[in-house]
């Protein structure tokens, strides 16, 4: 009755029908690849047979070598040898189709994953740490394939094994066969209560290999800054943390799991011992022979194993289901809407003759409930202009700039994007084809340096990047290097300075050829001059392009159309005295 009342709490709490949701996700890939499993199962069955066969063949030839039955010894040893050879070619081949399928479904989940990754609406995915990621990347999905590879056709070729030796056995000897499964119950048993507590083991592994992704990726970007601030102590002492708590996590799961080896090794042990005395004893009464007896007992062994590896499928589909759970909560994500695209693009042909206009009417935006960024918030940005954001850091600079490219959205009011006198979109990810951004961080990646500027224009030639490179002011330092802009980027682009990554990251959004750049903070590496020199090429090279500057520095404002000061829970258009003020603040 217990059973029963637990089996309803579980449905009640929703379990079995999660276990259920993920063992279906999983099995969508199977569909892919049907044929090759299939085969595989076959190759499995046959070698399971094979086994089986082996066991068999050994008591004709034990009976053949003793002589109780010594007509066709010969063919007797070449059929054992030959079940034997057929098993190591079975083996080979199914090995073989086994990576092929495991790394193709590997493949396929972290390709989902990827893609789901790259089109996931920004504020459901910033909450995830990008170390946490990819270990869903990499270890969730490798066992989610395994899984998937693994359980069918470990199912099928186990009940081959147990069913197979247990009709040879009853056949032969009904009470041989009671004694083999005396242990199944004490199996059972220990089993259920190991599944429970395997899941949860799993789970704090995950967790813990997760953080352990996210502290070596953090460590390895940050190798300069840790070096030059002396950190290595604290970053040691971290590093030695983290790995004594996968230690200790690792030895519980252990523990426990050497508990139930000993309790199922020692029913085991016992049935064995019990089988063997049975089988000697059958022996010394002369009711069965040697060859028999080596039957009975290799076929009570296989009875054991099979029944045990039943069992043990449970733990492989829970640590597979949770793994399946982390996949499916970040496929799960809702996506980024496109329905606008069309719109967007016609806007953006138009801007050549019109630009493009941002503006922001009216918006309140907070992170969390009640804690406001600002209200009421009023921005416009023209076609031709310069318009800074200034303000003290954390203020929500680089949250406005979030807004107006769509990766956030406001609570209350409406951010536009449009031509003058023409179309007009509220901002979103599809209107982010409007914009060329620079963000505060680096973002140079590994390859050349016309690598990196061909991502956001695949098609652009040498002599087009050379021009972007000459409006950023970029092409003075780049045409001094040996191989020019074919020259090795490094990872991070850790071979050039703060200001040459600046210029090229300009160069590069400048080369997007957008109707409305954004820079946040993408100066402040540079000198005055420099800086100035920069902001005039960019609107020179398109008169019509609409600028936007988030900075902390008062040089640009002379340059300026309009200035905006974000703080205080508002953003509030300085005139000349407020600019003045600021100015004697700073």
């Amino acid at each position: 009755m217990s059973d029963v009342k637990r089996i309803i709490q579980r449905i009640r709490e929703g379990r079995l029908k999660q276990l259920t949701g993920e063992i279906l996700w999983m099995y969508a890939y199977v569909r892919r690849y049907w044929l090759l499993i299939a085969v595989y199962v076959l190759l499995g069955a046959s070698g399971s047979v094979l086994g089986l066969g082996t066991s068999v063949v050994s008591k004709e030839l034990v009976d053949a070598v003793t002589g109780v039955n010594s007509r066709g010894i010969v063919q007797v040893a070449c059929l054992y040898v030959g079940v034997g050879v057929g098993q190591i070619f079975v083996n080979a081949v199914k090995s073989r189709l086994s990576l092929k399928v495991r790394l193709k479904v590997t493949n396929e989940i972290r390709a989902d994953i990827y893609e789901q990754v790259l089109r996931t609406n920004w504020e459901s995915l910033a909450k995830y740490r990008s170390g946490d990621l990819l270990y869903r990347v990499n270890g969730d999905a490798g066992m989610v394939a395994n899984t998937i590879l693994t359980f069918l056709p470990n199912v099928v070729t186990t009940l081959i094994s147990f069913g197979g030796a247990f009709l040879i056995v009853i056949k032969n000897d009904p009470w041989m066969a009671l004694i083999a499964l005396l242990g199944a119950p004490v199996s059972f048993l220990t089993s259920r209560y190991s599944a429970k507590r395997m899941r949860q083991f799993q789970r704090d592994n995950q967790n813990v290999a997760s953080d352990r992704t996210v502290f070596d990726q953090e460590t390895f970007q940050n190798l300069q800054f840790i070096k030059a601030f002396g950190m290595l102590d604290r970053v040691t002492e971290k590093f030695h943390r983290i790995q004594q708590e996968s230690v200790d996590v690792a030895l519980r799961q252990n523990k426990f799991q050497q508990y139930m080896t000993i309790t199922t090794s020692l029913v085991g042990q016992a049935v064995g011992y019990a089988c063997y005395g049975f089988a000697a004893f059958r022996l010394w009464q002369g009711q069965i022979s040697y060859g028999t007896m080596t039957m009975f007992v290799s076929m009570a062994a296989s009875l054991r194993g099979s029944f045990s590896g039943i069992l043990n499928l449970a733990p492989m589909v829970i640590r597979a289901g949770l793994s399946a759970e982390r996949i499916m909560e970040i496929t799960g994500l809702p996506r980024d809407s496109m329905e606008d695209k069309e719109e967007a693009e016609e806007i953006r042909k138009q801007s050549r003759e019109k630009g493009v206009y941002v503006h922001m009417e009216d918006v309140d935006f907070a992170y969390e409930v009640d804690k406001w960024i600002y209200q009421g918030a009023d921005f416009r940005a023209e076609p031709g202009e310069i318009v800074a954001l200034i303000g003290p850091s954390g203020q929500g600079k680089t949250t406005t700039l979030n807004l107006i490219l769509g990766l956030y959205h406001p609570k209350k009011g409406t951010i536009r994007v449009g031509n003058p006198g023409g179309n007009e979109l509220r901002a979103s990810s599809s209107t982010r084809c409007l914009f060329s951004y620079i963000p505060q961080g680096n973002t140079m990646f590994s390859g050349t340096i016309a690598d990196n500027m061909r991502m956001v224009k695949p098609e652009a030639s040498d002599e087009e990047i050379r021009s972007a490179l000459e409006a950023a002011c970029a092409w003075e330092f780049v045409g001094k290097l040996e191989h020019g802009m074919d020259t090795e980027v490094r990872e991070r682009g850790t071979r050039f300075s703060e200001g040459q990554k600046q210029r090229l990251s300009i160069a590069r959004a400048l080369l997007a050829d957008a109707p409305v750049m954004i820079l946040d903070e993408a100066t402040s590496a540079l000198d005055v001059a420099t800086e100035r020199r920069v902001l005039r090429s960019i609107i020179r090279k398109e008169p019509n392009r609409t600028v936007i500057v988030a900075a902390h520095r008062p040089s640009v404002f002379s340059m300026c159309s309009r200035v905006y000061k974000v703080g205080g829970s508002r953003i509030t258009e300085l005139d000349e005295q407020g600019i003045q003020e600021f100015l004697e603040a700073f």
